[in-house]
């Protein structure tokens, strides 16, 4: 991972082999992120997505491994959690997208990271089951 930082924002990228959200972890214990917004774009070769029901409050997961154009990635990094949205583009131009709690990059990732002043905390919302800002 090779980054640089620059007056409200970092310019990331990532490398083969690197892990996505280990990556924005190390970045945000580096520099002591309470409030920052993410988008990207890249490749990767492995990837888990989730999907939250709401009616039953439940995530499900599921691994997908290929070669995956990441056409969307996007997201907010708080000082208690960093949530992120990934979209990915086959072989065969089909997508698959959802909650993104892990990525491996095969061949670049590029992320800007927006940073902001007002602490992204998380607290539960009963009516949802979900953890929401707590702003």
């Amino acid at each position: 991972m090779d980054h640089v930082h620059e007056d409200d924002r970092l310019v990331v990228r990532l490398d083969p082999g690197d892990e996505v959200m280990d990556s924005l972890e190390t970045l945000r214990d580096e520099y002591d992120i309470e409030n920052g917004f993410l988008a990207g774009i890249g490749a990767v070769d492995r990837a888990t997505l989730g999907h939250y029901d709401v009616e039953t409050q439940e995530y499900s997961e599921e691994e997908f491994t290929g070669q995956f154009e990441v056409t969307s990635f996007l997201g907010n990094i708080g000082p208690d959690r960093i949530h992120a949205h990934i979209q990915l583009g086959t072989d065969t131009y089909e997508s698959l997208g959802g909650h993104c709690s892990g990525a491996r990059v095969s061949g670049t990732f590029e992320i800007l990271v927006t940073l902001g002043e007002t602490p992204l905390t998380h607290r539960l919302d009963d009516r949802t089951g979900l953890d929401v800002f707590d702003i």
